[in-house]
Formats: structure tokens, sequence, C-alpha cells
């Protein structure tokens, strides 16, 4: 486990991802679906400059989910809740580099096999969509047994857990995907980046 100072650390790295992957999304421009976006990727390079930086978002990925891994567990070891809560950041991780390394291979074969890219990309949404419902139910779980153990600070445990169970019902609420990525996850990664920073300087 880690020690709390590069617990603290390590929680930032969260919202370090999602920065990092706004702007690998930002360089693939707006596209209206995954049939736009495939076409875009087929006339053009921009897949040598967002693939690598994906790649470092899941890099800095690793380092929040080992981190938050031990957050959790630095709570109360015996907790069966607490065990899932810690076991789902994995499971979040391992779809979030399927969806990167799905949306690579799709990315660079845009030009040469449209079909085999709508696939690719589709199914690195997909992933990435689950593995950020599993982050946030995670979230709620740890977030809501540290508020009622009297964990770190009640108000930000009771914050923290509110907003991943907001988050993951309104993931499945048509219409209400795009306020959860946009609003709600990064919310959720910049209040444990404010208690990673917090526990590190402790």
């Amino acid at each position: 486990m880690l020690n709390a100072k590069a617990m603290g650390w390590s929680l930032t790295a969260g919202f370090v991802t999602l920065i990092v992957l706004f702007a690998a999304g930002m360089l693939g421009g707006d596209h209206d679906g995954t049939a736009e976006e495939v076409a875009y990727l087929a006339t053009n390079n921009d897949w040598m400059w967002i693939v690598p930086i994906t790649m470092v978002g899941g890099l800095t990925m690793i380092i929040f989910t080992a981190g938050w891994i031990s957050w959790i567990r630095n709570i109360d070891d015996s907790s069966a809740v607490l065990t899932y809560a810690s076991y789902l950041p994995l499971l979040a991780l391992s779809l979030s580099w399927v969806g990167i390394l799905s949306g690579g291979v799709g990315s660079r074969t845009a030009a040469d096999n449209a079909d085999a890219a709508f696939a690719l990309m589709r199914l690195s949404d997909f992933t990435g969509f689950i593995g950020i419902v599993m982050m946030l139910l995670s979230f709620f779980l740890a977030g809501t047994a540290a508020y009622f153990k009297k964990s770190g600070t009640p108000a930000l445990m009771g914050l923290l857990g509110i907003l991943g169970l907001a988050g993951v019902v309104m993931s499945f609420i048509p219409g209400m995907g795009f306020l959860v990525f946009m609003a709600i996850f990064p919310l959720s990664l910049l209040l444990l980046a404010f208690i990673g920073i917090q526990q590190a300087r402790a």
C-alpha cells in the first residue's frame, strides 16, 4: 500500500487524466457520430497525435487507480463494501485500456478499412462508458462508507458518495450521459484531487 504522501499525489492524477483525454478529444474534432469520426480519421493523420496523447492519459490513470485503491483500503480493510469498491477501479482501468487500444487501432485503420475502424471505435466508446460507470460506482461505495465510518472530512466524503450515485444513475438515463461525462465525473475527480492534495500536505 502507498504511503500517505504518495497516495495523496496519486489521487490528483485522476483529474490530470481527464485533462489529457479532453485534449486528445479536442484534437480529434467534434463529430455527430462514429461514422463521421471514422470518415474524418480516414482523411488525415491526426491519429499520430491523438493516440500517443490518449495513451499518456492511460498511464496517468494507472497512477490514479493505484492511489484510489490504496485510499479505499486505508479506510477499513475488513469492510466487504470497501473490498468490492477497491476491485471496481481495476475493472474500470482494464476496460479503459481496452477502449484506448481499440480506439487507437481504429484510428490507425480508418483509411484502410472503414468497417473495421467503425467497430473498433464503437468498442472503444462502449468500454470507456462502462469504465466510467464502474469508477463512479466505486466513488459512491467508498465515499458513502467513509462518511458513515467518519473517515476523512464527512462533508467531502458524503459529496463524493452523492456524485458517484448520481453519475451511475444518470449514465443510464437517455440524454444524460453528456452531463455525467462533462460535469459529474470531472467534479468527482476534482474533489478527489483536492482530498489528495490535503493528504499529501498533511
